[in-house]
């Protein structure tokens, strides 16, 4: 596994988090473009990967079908027919007189976004009947679930309202589902949740040792630790700027 520059703080908290040493199962992760968030989602990715969880990625800022996306991507990822009851209740809503039939819409999400295309109380009263099903449906998993929701930022406005009042509600009262939440702004906690998460805000790297492991671990050998100190300087410790100049420094030696 490759080594990570400086973020073993954030690390240790997720294992933690997943051993149960600490109450919180959920961990926001805020930072601005360039420090690295998205790599330190990966490195999460990689824990999950060599334990028996199941684990949801879900690009926000990807979902333009908004809240029906993520409850079908979820579906898709973990597995559509376990989801027996949610399919249920979604037959009956169609059957009750929603019409797909030569709709518009495609892709993830469209049957239940067709459901959900009413009028706002109406649409209201729906998703929580949705939403109250499908969690219950992952309350019978037998092992944990992890959410991992990155680029918080580019969500539609309905979709990061939703993400940061129900569905992290929801996550707190069931033991078995975890959620991260990373972007360059995130959810502020409400009365439901706020006693179940921890924030982090990453930082610049500047710690030098930091970047000497990291330029060992991708092969960079050529430098020394007075050219790697000049060139966190340069761009005072900006994650992705810094590997953006060893990067081309190395190329530039390559071609030499």
């Amino acid at each position: 596994m490759r080594r990570f520059a400086n973020r073993t703080r954030e690390l240790h908290l997720f294992e933690q988090m997943l051993r149960r040493q600490v109450r919180e199962r959920i961990l926001l992760i805020e930072a601005p473009s360039g420090y690295g968030k998205t790599g330190l989602m990966g490195r999460f990715d990689e824990i999950l990967c060599s334990q028996e969880i199941h684990r949801v990625l879900i690009d926000l800022k990807g979902a333009q079908a908004g809240i029906a996306f993520v409850f079908s991507w979820i579906q898709r990822v973990l597995g559509k027919p376990r989801f027996r009851n949610f399919n249920a209740l979604i037959d009956r809503f169609l059957n009750s007189g929603v019409e797909i039939q030569n709709n518009r819409l495609t892709g993830e999400g469209s049957q239940i976004q067709v459901i959900l295309d009413v009028p706002p109380e109406e649409r209201k009263y729906r998703l929580t009947q949705l939403q109250q099903v499908f969690f219950e449906d992952l309350q019978r998993f037998d092992r944990p679930i992890v959410f991992i929701l990155d680029t918080y930022n580019g969500a539609t406005e309905e979709l990061a309202g939703w993400i940061g009042g129900q569905f992290l509600a929801e996550v707190e009262l069931n033991p078995n589902l975890f959620a991260i939440v990373a972007g360059q702004i995130i959810p502020e906690p409400t009365i439901q949740w706020q006693n179940m998460y921890h924030r982090c805000k990453l930082d610049r790297i500047m710690e030098r040792e930091a970047w000497y492991g990291y330029v060992k671990d991708v092969g960079f050998d050529c430098f020394s630790s007075q050219e790697i100190n000049v060139l966190i300087d340069a761009v005072e410790g900006v994650p992705a700027q810094v590997v953006a100049l060893l990067e081309v420094a190395a190329r530039t030696r390559q071609h030499k």
